[in-house]
C-alpha cells in the first residue's frame, strides 16, 4: 500500500450487516480504446460517498490495484451504475478483499441519499 492512507472511516460509511450483491466489470484501455469484462458477481461489504469494499467471493479473475470497476446494484428502487478504481487489495480464506474509490463525479449525493433510503426501509 506504500505510504497512502485511506480514509475507512469515513464519518459517512454504511457496513451492510449481509453483503450487497453487486455485479461489476473490469474496464481495460488499450490505444485509446475501452473494452469491458464479462459480468462478475460479487458483494458490497460496505459503501460510502467516495468508494466501496468489494469481496470477489474466490472468483478467479486477477483483479490488480490501479484497475477500473464498472458496478451494478441497488439499493432501493434505483439502478447504480459507478466507476470506481481498486486501491487496495487483501486476501482473505474466502477470495479477495478490494478498496474501491469511486471514479464517478457527481455521484456523492445519490449515494448518501440511496443509503438513507434503504437505512430506513430496513428499520
Amino acid at each position: 500500500m506504500g505510504g497512502k492512507r485511506f480514509k475507512r472511516n469515513e464519518a459517512f460509511r454504511y457496513d451492510f450487516g449481509k453483503p450487497l450483491d453487486c455485479e461489476y466489470r473490469v474496464i481495460k484501455k488499450e490505444k485509446g480504446i475501452e473494452t469491458k469484462s464479462v459480468v462478475i458477481a460479487g458483494k458490497i461489504i460496505n459503501i460510502s460517498p467516495n468508494g466501496l469494499q468489494l469481496s470477489d467471493g474466490a472468483y478467479t479473475y486477477e483483479i490488480k490495484i490501479g484497475e477500473a470497476l464498472e458496478f451494478t446494484f441497488t439499493l432501493t428502487s434505483d439502478l447504480l451504475i459507478l466507476v470506481g478504481e481498486v486501491v487496495w487489495k487483501k486476501t482473505e480464506f474466502q477470495g479477495n478483499l478490494y478498496g474501491i474509490r469511486f471514479l464517478s463525479l457527481g455521484m456523492e449525493q445519490v449515494i448518501i441519499d440511496e443509503l438513507k433510503k434503504y437505512a430506513k426501509e430496513r428499520l
